[in-house]
């Protein structure tokens, strides 16, 4: 079990190529898991668009293997492949949904 207390948050996203065009995101590394949620997609500015499949998945959060930090702090991941996940219409949640993977995955 890994508290709360030890869960490191990062000041960007944990995944996605093109989530610097993303206005939303949340990432923390609990143990050996990275917990990434990303959305508010906007590839031209002003209108949002969707990051997965539907047309209202506009947010999403992927769970990845995390293999500790590199020298400078950052997560180093095993494999750049999500091993639990899900999608979402609204911002609300999306965070809703990143706190439940975070506790899901800090009981392991």
């Amino acid at each position: 079990m890994t508290p709360e207390k030890d869960w490191k948050w990062y000041g960007y996203a944990g995944h996605l190529i093109v989530s610097a065009r993303c206005a939303y995101h949340l990432t923390t590394r609990i143990g050996d898991y990275l917990i990434s949620t990303v959305g508010d997609f906007r590839p031209d500015g002003d209108e949002r668009a969707p990051i997965g499949a539907g047309p209202d998945a506009f947010f999403e959060t992927y769970v990845f293997d995390c293999l500790g930090e590199d020298k400078e702090g950052n997560p180093i991941l095993k494999e750049f492949c999500e091993i639990d996940g899900q999608r979402y219409a609204e911002s609300l949640l999306a965070e809703k949904g990143h706190y439940r993977y975070c506790r899901k995955y800090s009981k392991k």
